[in-house]
């Protein structure tokens, strides 16, 4: 991810670009937006994605997070204008769907919540909620809906437990840190905390009593679940509650 890259994701409120951006989203899959942001990568981005990834695999971060089967934890997290949410009730009014994104900083999230936001009348009309957690506070979540048009529940996961409840959470190693850093981001003044902590890639489908039916988990920050995949999961927590 160059530094131009970087600064349009963070400073973008532009109207038109937001329109681009949703009508990208719509029109391609997440794997052809992947490959089109990999053209923007410099050596310096391709050597730090490389040592990230390979760093996440080797501790066998995914390892440890939840898994189909599992009890989803319940969590009360604010939204971007300060509104509480509770998992408990809005898995009692349908299928719920959690999905952990890094930042409004990383493009390869915006390509994802974009899709998701295009996708976002099948999931209702299936009687499903989509939440989405960030680690970024204060006025951050805010600034990614109006910057991308999103009208998703983008919920702030204050000091990381829920990602940490999940076992989806990862110290930043150094060499990420400064490649970040260099890069213009101060995750520290965004998440609210002086520790470096980001959640991997990993979207949960979890029925009315807190059981996760579906799940994704991806060392790779670049690869996300496919919309079409998430609602193919609900469909079919729909159907078994339907028998």
């Amino acid at each position: 991810m160059s530094k131009m890259i970087a600064g349009e994701i963070l400073g973008s409120a532009d109207p038109q670009r937001t329109s681009e951006t949703l009508t990208e989203a719509t029109a391609k899959t997440l794997d052809e937006i992947r490959n089109e942001l990999f053209s923007t990568f410099s050596p310096a981005d391709w050597a730090s994605y490389h040592h990230l990834v390979d760093w996440i695999r080797a501790a066998e971060v995914a390892s440890h997070a939840l898994k189909v089967g599992d009890t989803a934890p319940d969590f009360l997290l604010p939204d971007a204008d300060g509104r509480l949410h509770s998992s408990e009730q809005l898995r009692r009014n349908g299928p719920l769907v959690v999905s952990f994104f890094r930042g409004g900083w990383c493009p390869f999230c915006t390509a994802e919540l974009c899709a998701l936001q295009a996708s976002k009348q099948q999931f209702e009309q299936l009687g499903a909620s989509l939440v989405v957690l960030t680690p970024e506070t204060k006025d951050f979540p805010r600034q990614l809906k109006r910057s991308q048009g999103l009208d998703l529940k983008v919920l702030s996961d204050v000091d990381y437990g829920v990602a940490a409840s999940y076992g989806v959470l990862f110290r930043v190693p150094d060499e990420t840190k400064a490649h970040y850093s260099g890069l213009g981001f101060d995750f520290g003044a965004r998440h609210g905390s002086s520790l470096w902590m980001l959640p991997i890639p990993a979207t949960y489908v979890i029925d009315a009593e807190g059981r996760i039916r579906s799940a994704f988990v991806e060392p790779d920050f670049t690869i996300r679940q496919e919309p079409d995949a998430i609602i193919e999961a609900v469909r079919a927590l729909v159907s078994s509650n339907a028998v």
